[in-house]
């Protein structure tokens, strides 16, 4: 069933908002993402194990990094910031036959775009693994050839990412978002047993020993392109079902593509701006002695990324198409209420997360990865890493939060400003605190940079938007926080318990202070929550007594005279609250009612004003 808000157009596709609703729709993905993450640990097991954290782990790690940039530099930045809002914007505002063939045109455009750009990648793979490398004045020479060798395999790389990010923004246009979260299963799989394999082949990896086995070199660059092709193809039976009416269509002047263009030439330039800082950090870890640094840079990332992954990556992609809708549809009240409504969801997850991860950094890494290849020294190096950046995750989700609801309003002018922002405090930060902390300066300069972008960008659209939520958002995050810290101490506690180091006593140490620490959060924050909610009806009970008692009285005293009578209200005041019924907000302040889903959604339209992206 749908629902077609005000300022749809007849014979539009309706933009669906009964259902499963946002909650649904972030449970489904966060179990796809959830086993995705699982089985992307599994493949950083299998890395570790197979190349360690040596020469030649690091010159895969520069070159498996290489495709991601290029594709968020070529399309992939642009597409996952302006496809989604403006695919839904013609679904929502425009008939069905014009609304596809703007979304054939961008399709058709992407696609060519995509295979120029992955024909030009592979004669410019040397000039960009030499600027990974300006840094490194040891063992250059190897790397340079083993990192190149490997660039040429992962070039298609660059296709499939492309292909993913279209086929995904497709999905989610039309409220589908399951498969996109769950076929990275099937890549890490695939490569889980390519390094396996390549272990069995090069059991101590070295540059000099990978340079001598050419066949060992095709098997990793191979196999690890091929993960990423099967993950791209598992998405076209979602594609065929989801009733997409898209054909060939070369429109490149098409109005749908200048307004792709007008509002991608900010996404560019801040995506840009992004992978340029990104690749600077990379240079400096690969600069930084003892060789490996790049690695554990890269494996700290991707843990710190999990809790991102699983729950922030989850809400943002439910909420981006509602947002865009009414954004579309004018529906200023529903938006900000959507908004607060994932910002609390994603804060009660990532808050604890950081915290647990600050905790448990030195025992989950030694538990994880130091085996076969990698040594206890670089494992505590990736360690310290991971406690850096883990500092940075709420500032880090809540940073890109706010993105996604610029790019929601079409607004990626200011989206790029605050990335200037992020990546400069980025640079800044990370060139001053290399040279005393090595690659913990590199991760705690991310974290600094996020946190303070983060609370510039909340800064900004509120004065966009207004209202944020105020006590519904704040005293909900001030219980998450309370209970993290409670949960801190229940964790230290736990973790200490053993002093083992290795095996299963080391296993057991980390699911005590897991187990123990969640059930700590969990307690804590219900029993706050019930006080609050306590609070919160009593207030209301107590409001409920005094408007009856103003009853009576108004009735036994009877109606005043004509002329005695209040006004009624200014109709420019009852409206002043950014044009919001008085009961809506009061509604909005109220923590004990439930939160309204997507069958809900009705009951949040309003007047509201739009606005360019």
């Amino acid at each position: 069933m749908t629902d077609i808000g005000v300022g749809a157009v007849p014979g539009a596709d309706p933009v669906p908002t009964r259902g499963r609703g946002l909650a649904g729709a972030t449970v489904g993905m966060a179990i796809g993402t959830t086993l995705s993450r699982i089985t992307g640990v599994g493949r950083l097991i299998a890395l570790a194990l197979a190349l360690g954290q040596f020469g030649a782990a690091d010159a895969y790690n520069l070159a498996n990094t290489t495709p991601n940039i290029i594709t968020d530099i070529v399309i992939g930045g642009v597409l996952s910031a302006t496809f989604v809002p403006v695919f839904v914007d013609r679904l929502a505002t425009r008939g069905s036959k014009e609304a596809w063939r703007a979304i054939s045109a961008v399709t058709t455009v992407t696609i060519v775009i995509l295979v120029a750009a992955t024909v030009a990648f592979w004669f410019l793979t040397p000039s960009i693994i030499d600027l990974y490398t300006v840094a490194n004045h040891t063992d250059v020479v190897q790397q340079r050839h083993v990192a190149v060798s490997l660039l040429r395999w992962f070039v298609p790389q660059l296709a499939c990412y492309g292909l993913i990010g279209l086929f995904a923004a497709l999905l989610n246009a039309r409220r589908k978002f399951a498969a996109p979260m769950f076929v990275p299963i099937a890549n890490n799989v695939v490569v889980i047993i390519v390094l396996l394999w390549f272990h069995a082949l090069v059991p101590h990896p070295t540059l000099a020993s990978v340079t001598h086995q050419r066949g060992a070199l095709v098997l990793l660059g191979l196999g690890t392109t091929l993960g990423v092709a099967i993950q791209a193809a598992l998405l076209l039976p979602s594609l065929k079902r989801a009733n997409l009416h898209i054909r060939f269509r070369w429109e490149p002047t098409h109005e749908a593509m200048k307004t792709i263009v007008r509002l991608g030439g900010w996404t560019f330039a801040f995506v840009v701006s992004s992978q340029v800082a990104l690749v600077v950090i990379l240079a400096l870890a690969d600069g930084v002695r003892p060789p490996g640094q790049v690695s554990a840079y890269t494996y700290a990332y991707i843990f710190f990324q999990l809790p991102y992954g699983v729950v922030a990556v989850s809400v943002m992609s439910a909420v981006t198409p509602s947002l865009a809708a009414r954004w579309a549809l004018r529906d200023t009240a529903g938006f900000r209420h959507r908004l607060a409504f994932g910002m609390r969801g994603m804060l009660a997850i990532i808050i604890p997360s950081s915290v647990g991860m600050l905790i448990l950094a030195h025992p989950l890494i030694d538990l994880v990865l130091v085996h076969g290849s990698e040594t206890a020294a670089q494992g505590a190096s990736t360690a310290a890493a991971l406690a850096m950046l883990s500092l940075g995750l709420p500032g880090f989700c809540m940073f890109l939060y706010m993105i996604r609801v610029l790019q929601s309003m079409q607004d990626t002018r200011t989206a790029f400003y605050l990335y200037l922002v992020e990546n400069s405090v980025n640079i800044i930060f990370g060139v001053a605190l290399v040279g005393p902390l090595g690659v913990r300066g590199l991760a705690l300069s991310i974290s600094i940079a996020y946190t303070v972008a983060a609370i510039v960008a909340l800064g900004v659209i509120r004065r966009k938007i207004g209202w944020l939520g105020g006590d519904s958002l704040t005293r909900p995050v001030k219980r998450v926080i309370g209970a993290s810290l409670v949960m801190a101490v229940v964790t230290v506690l736990a973790v200490n318990v053993s002093d083992s180091t290795h095996g299963i006593g080391l296993l057991a140490r980390v699911v005590l202070a897991v187990v123990a620490g969640a059930l700590a959060y969990l307690a804590t924050a219900s029993v706050a929550g019930a006080r609050a909610a306590r609070r919160t009806n009593g207030r209301a009970m107590s409001l409920s007594g005094a408007r009856t008692h103003d009853s009576a009285y108004r009735q036994a005293t009877g109606p005043a005279d004509d002329d005695q009578r209040a006004p009624p209200p200014s109709p420019s005041f009852r409206g002043r609250l950014d044009g919001e019924n008085p009961d809506t907000m009061i509604r909005h302040l109220r923590r004990g009612e439930r939160e309204p889903d997507d069958d809900d959604e009705g009951d949040f339209h309003g007047p509201g004003a739009g606005g360019d992206r």
